[in-house]
């Protein structure tokens, strides 16, 4: 049901849901299957996107504009403007030495999420388990690029259900909890189209989980306090931290290699999407490499690399050119915080500064450098580093992670391997701002809805 203009409704919730987006609603679908009564809030409603409430100011190698435009106030959130990729991260890409960081979760358990998230996002969950060998030290891993899903068609579903109260144009701007800081005790909103603020008393057996994206989770738990105490959920002092891309470098390699890529499509499986070429985890290990997926697009024969190797072996060559996609490693130095400035919702607007780290540029062009120099051992190819558009072009896949990542203390981390806020038993976070590390180069939206749909089943067990 949607909430009507007569006001907000004033039903016995199992869970309060901030955020529309891809987290938001999986969740909550998820816990009405489980006829757990589940209220969303959503800043944006169905006629207004509540651009002027994402405001950032950016510094380091993406604007604030950049930010901005992946920080969507509107019923849907972020998916209004995702395009569909749906990889995931491989075992190591989880606990590789060369991040520093493991992943509180295992590959492993995650599997089963990710093929039940398959098919809410409109993929072929045969792609999950994919990868084929290609040459000696590298693997054909093809990115699948389904029609993206929109959560926003997903209004009249939630809409329907007996469980679930859609709260439209309302934002959670307040939340209190008792003195021993293990409980949320109440939250506030506020009413956009009225402009008027409320609040709901949150008891030990209601859950609030924040699902407001890497920008809205971080701004949502530092929050000043009038009493001027720390603010909830920021106990530890860990969020905000360690925000994180996942850098792409357009045509920052070419490669003229003798082996066709669609032959590696795999022909049993639905769908469409990229080729990609990534470094297998002995080449990985032994060159201190990270996640980097080398994606193969603009295929030809008559590029002058391809015609030169085809006269000179007398057999053909393939070109094509190599956007890499790639993987920063996790800093603190690169985190959102609040400036003075406020919005007309009572938010301190954030400021975001995320540098690449050097060792990220170097990941790259090791990475591609490597690609070449066994081509060129096996007589299979070359490959040709472009050096400025590595290092003085770089953008980004619109991926905000890492600003609340889950680990295994408050010291390190805001949430556990359960997604719920160290210390607190009913406060929990959605979506990638939990992302320990970028998982690799893998594209987060799969991996956003499976661990809502983990964090659904932990909450349905909840007595």
């Amino acid at each position: 049901m949607q909430v009507g203009d007569s006001g907000i409704l004033r039903g016995g919730y199992d869970c309060f849901v901030v955020g529309s987006g891809p987290a938001g609603v999986s969740l909550a679908l998820a816990l009405a299957e489980a006829r757990k009564r589940v209220l969303i809030f959503e800043s944006g409603d169905e006629h207004t996107v509540r651009s002027e409430l994402a405001n950032t100011v950016g510094y380091g190698h993406y604007s604030g504009a950049y930010w901005n435009a992946h920080w969507i106030r509107t019923p849907g959130g972020t998916s209004n403007v995702w395009a569909g990729w749906c990889p995931t991260p491989r075992a190591f890409d989880l606990d590789n030495p060369a991040v520093g960081v493991r992943w509180p979760v295992t590959r492993s358990e995650l599997v089963g999420y990710w093929k039940r998230a398959a098919p809410i996002l409109n993929h072929d969950a045969a792609y999950i388990e994919f990868e084929a060998p290609l040459i000696p030290g590298f693997r054909y891993r093809p990115v699948p690029t389904p029609p993206p899903k929109n959560f926003a068609s997903s209004m009249a579903t939630l809409k329907a259900s007996p469980y679930v109260d859609i709260a439209l144009g309302y934002s959670v701007v307040g939340l209190d909890a008792d003195r021993s800081r293990s409980t949320v005790t109440r939250l506030e909103f506020l009413d956009h189209r009225l402009n008027t603020r409320g609040e709901f008393a949150v008891t030990p057996a209601q859950t609030v989980v924040l699902a407001a994206g890497g920008m809205g989770n971080a701004q949502l738990l530092m929050l000043p306090r009038a009493d001027g105490s720390v603010p909830v959920g920021n106990e530890g002092g860990q969020v905000g931290k360690y925000l994180m891309e996942h850098p792409e470098f357009q045509v920052g390699g070419e490669i003229a290699i003798d082996l066709e890529l669609d032959r590696y499509w795999p022909a049993a499986h639905k769908g469409r999407g990229v080729h990609a070429i990534v470094a297998d985890d002995d080449t990985a290990r032994e060159q201190g490499l990270y996640g980097c997926s080398l994606q193969c697009t603009r295929k030809t024969t008559d590029h002058p690399m391809a015609t030169f190797l085809k006269n000179q072996t007398g057999r053909p060559f393939y070109y094509y050119s190599i956007t890499p996609r790639a993987e920063m490693l996790p800093s603190a130095a690169n985190h959102v915080f609040l400036t003075g400035e406020r919005d007309a919702a009572g938010f301190h607007r954030l400021a975001a500064r995320c540098v690449l780290d050097a060792r990220d540029f170097l990941n790259v062009e090791l990475t591609l450098r490597a690609l070449g120099e066994t081509l060129m051992r096996l007589g299979k190819g070359r490959v040709r580093v472009n050096n400025d558009r590595i290092y003085k072009q770089v953008w980004g896949g619109g991926h905000t992670m890492g600003t609340t990542r889950m680990g295994q203390s408050r010291s390190t981390s805001v949430v556990d391997a359960d997604c719920r806020v160290h210390g607190y038993d009913n406060l929990c976070v959605a979506g990638s701002s939990v992302f320990p590390s970028g998982g690799g180069s893998a594209n987060p939206t799969l991996t956003i809805v499976a661990l809502a749909l983990r964090l659904a089943d932990v909450l349905a067990a909840r007595k």
